[in-house]
């Protein structure tokens, strides 16, 4: 099928490139990182709150992946509502949930992470994996979630990184620059998605500078947490201050 516009181009049509790569993104994702990506979803699941009931919600939740790693170890989860500008990818998300115990838990829709469409303070816990560099405003995404946490609730943040090591840095940009594409583009027939990757990871904020843009959008004691020497990176942090609209 011939494009009419690459959606890559504008991030406010990247849902369209999801829609696209759909039916081959989680084994993609399981190519590219040598299925690390589900360690590191569980290692975002051992960061939920086990101490209590939790309502939780997942944004850019794609195919589900993360809130079933969730709900795989927490059985303190309640409630788990997943989020996701892409209808094609929240459709394979739905297909999987069928086959999962927990299926009566969660509910997946179509809506942005820019304009959530719940009420305040609704949530225990927000999570977000491989998803915030994708959205046009990440401070406008940050105040959304601080708005949506009740008091004392929790952010967890996946998102892709760097090395700090000069020379793993090195191997990393080699990597996101000449194998992903081709990786990416060959299982998917859809290459530019995987340049539009490559990047987003290149340009979106990471470590101590993503901490304070958590902290510059009222969150507390913001932490972070790499993964495979940096070049993945889990932030959690808190919501202290009252949300005041």
């Amino acid at each position: 099928m011939q494009l009419q516009a690459d959606p890559t181009e504008n991030k406010e049509e990247v849902w369209k490139m999801f829609d696209q790569i759909s039916s081959t993104y989680d084994t993609v994702n399981r190519a590219m990182t040598g299925g690390l990506d589900i360690i590191w979803r569980k290692n975002v699941a051992r960061l939920v709150p086990q101490h209590k009931k939790i309502d939780l919600l997942d944004l850019a939740t794609g195919t589900g992946d993360q809130i079933i790693s969730i709900l795989q170890v927490n059985q303190n989860v309640q409630s788990a509502v997943g989020i996701d500008m892409s209808q094609q990818m929240l459709n394979v998300g739905i297909k999987k949930m069928e086959s999962q115990s927990f299926k009566d838990k969660v509910s997946l829709h179509k809506a942005s992470a820019l304009d959530i469409p719940y009420p305040n303070e609704s949530f225990d816990c927000v999570t977000m994996s491989f998803g915030i560099r994708n959205v046009t405003s990440p401070s406008r995404c940050l105040q959304e979630i601080f708005r949506v946490l009740k008091p004392f609730g929790k952010v967890i943040i996946l998102e892709s990184s760097m090395p700090s090591n000069t020379v793993l840095r090195s191997m990393h940009l080699l990597y996101l620059r000449k194998l992903l594409p081709k990786i990416g583009g060959f299982l998917s027939r859809k290459r530019s998605a995987y340049v539009y990757l490559n990047k987003t990871i290149e340009s979106f904020p990471y470590g101590k500078e993503f901490c304070n843009l958590l902290e510059i959008n009222k969150f507390s004691n913001s932490k972070m947490h790499p993964q495979l020497f940096g070049a993945v990176t889990i932030y959690e942090a808190e919501k202290i201050q009252e949300y005041i609209d």
